[in-house]
């Protein structure tokens, strides 16, 4: 889960889930997508599927829809992570960190 408090309007955080085989499920702040990652000792590629066409099931404010086009923008530039304690964190232009769910 992306550490950060939701946006106003929304209860969502935005998710990351890459299973063992590179299958990535990604939830944004409004859309959610599958796509790709290849991950190293330390480097890291993610590739999106296709955002999908038809509008979300809930209304989408501009600013978290603004929102989904940056976290995308900097998932697809992060190229090295790593963990520190349960926080994954991953570097590009842009550093996003990821607390794990530990439920």
């Amino acid at each position: 889960m992306l550490d950060a408090a939701p946006l106003p309007g929304s209860k969502r955080v935005p998710m990351l889930e890459i299973d063992d085989d590179g299958g990535t499920s990604i939830d944004l702040w409004c859309a959610s997508l599958r796509g790709r990652a290849t991950v190293g000792d330390d480097s890291i590629a993610i590739v999106p599927g296709q955002l999908p066409g038809a509008m979300p099931a809930a209304p989408c404010e501009p600013r978290r829809q603004a929102g989904d086009t940056a976290l995308l923008a900097a998932l697809v530039q992060a190229t090295r992570w790593r963990r520190i304690g349960d926080v994954v964190e991953l570097s590009g232009p842009t550093t996003l960190r990821f607390r794990l769910m530990t439920n």
